[in-house]
């Protein structure tokens, strides 16, 4: 399991309470608060799992995360930021354990991944978990497809 506290940018994956591993990470460039929208900069909050694996990513490796899940969509639904065509699709990924929708208002194609090409530093990315590419090396061969990431504030 993954777990990453956000107001620490401290990412720690554990298996049967042990913890494996320990690094700092990076955020959205709007950090405080839960993701709600594409483009808010914000890196969401909740319980997640991995749902694709990216072993040449442009970010050196990524790990694709289940946001927006059926609690993000519901509450989107509730607030009429998303049809019901949509909530559906990422209720149902959900409990299929697919990848969800990622084109939505809600924003998608959440990961975590290695540094930037370009170097930026500092909370770069646009809602996404960034890691020192030393540290996704070290990481990948721990996780698996479906494996839960829980993301804190």
């Amino acid at each position: 399991m993954i777990t990453v506290y956000k107001s620490q940018r401290l990412l720690i994956y554990t298996r049967r309470g042990k913890t494996l591993f320990t690094c700092s990470v990076a955020l959205g460039a709007s950090p405080l608060g839960h993701k709600t929208r594409e483009g808010d900069g914000r890196t969401p909050e909740g319980k997640y799992y991995i749902c694709s694996v990216n072993r040449q990513s442009k970010f050196h490796a990524a790990l694709g995360l289940s946001y927006p899940n059926a609690r993000d969509a519901l509450s989107a639904r509730r607030e009429g930021r998303v049809g019901l065509k949509d909530a559906a699709l990422i209720t149902l990924a959900q409990a299929l354990r697919l990848r969800p929708k990622w084109k939505s208002p809600l924003g998608g194609f959440i990961m975590i991944h290695g540094e930037s090409p370009e170097g930026k530093t500092g909370d770069w990315t646009q809602g996404c978990i960034a890691l020192s590419n030393f540290n996704m090396d070290r990481l990948l061969p721990l996780c698996r497809r479906g494996e839960t990431v829980l993301i804190k504030s």
